[in-house]
């Protein structure tokens, strides 16, 4: 695992802690960025859907 030392918007932070349920910093960020990734996928795969359904 990285370990970084970055500058983040506190409020932006708290707002995802709010909103994930998380209770510490460094679970917030880790689920923040498993969402994002899991999100992006599945629009990825909704983008294979709506091609393969305009192609029949």
């Amino acid at each position: 695992m990285t370990r970084l030392r970055i500058a983040v918007d506190d409020e932006a932070l708290a707002e995802a802690a709010e909103s994930l349920g998380t209770e510490t910093v460094e679970e917030t960020i880790r689920v923040a960025l498993r969402e994002v990734v899991e999100r992006h996928k599945r629009l990825r795969e909704g983008d294979d859907d709506h091609a393969r359904h305009t192609r029949q």
